[in-house]
């Protein structure tokens, strides 16, 4: 049976996360989708070339990528929190990733402002790499912390055990 001190209750909260950890993980992720969408409003028009097709990128997959970012540093955030070092392994697998979608998508170019630039594999595979620091964010959003359990001896264990001294 739960009881409930007061009337309000945060139902966006994880079974293992705090409230504080939702607002730290929400603040993280709005703030970079807004960093995400004023950088799109400065900077303006821009467009993505690959293998011969481009396409224009508007204001909401820029922002979307500022979430990503924004989800990333939640992730760092904790990893360093936590003394976690699984941290390495999501980012090396993004950037094995991300270096994997260049050699197969091949040349890239990006457009912004009257100016194309060459995409190469490092940059891919550096996106790649927030990639999987995003995915850490959010497995650490919706996860928490791992407790370590301590295993408690049944009282049965313990009589037997005090018995076998005797």
């Amino acid at each position: 049976m739960r009881i409930v001190m007061n009337n309000q209750e945060n139902d966006s909260q994880t079974p293992n996360n705090s409230s504080d950890s939702v607002q730290e993980a929400a603040i993280s992720v709005g703030v970079g989708a807004a960093v995400g969408a004023g950088a799109s409003t400065v900077i303006g028009g821009m467009g993505l070339a690959v293998g011969g097709t481009a396409v224009g990128i508007g204001m909401a997959p820029v922002a979307a990528a500022g979430a990503v970012v924004g989800s990333a540093a939640y992730g760092v955030k904790k990893a360093v929190e936590e003394q976690d070092p699984s941290i390495v392994g999501a980012a090396v697998i993004g950037a094995g990733a991300g270096a994997g979608v260049s050699a197969l998508v091949g040349g890239m170019g990006l457009a912004v402002g009257g100016t194309a630039v060459a995409v190469t594999m490092a940059p891919v595979a550096a996106v790649g790499a927030v990639v999987g620091l995003a995915g850490y964010g959010i497995s650490k959003f919706f996860n928490g912390k791992k407790k370590k359990s301590k295993k408690k001896k049944s009282k049965k264990h313990k009589k037997e055990h005090y018995q076998k001294k005797s």
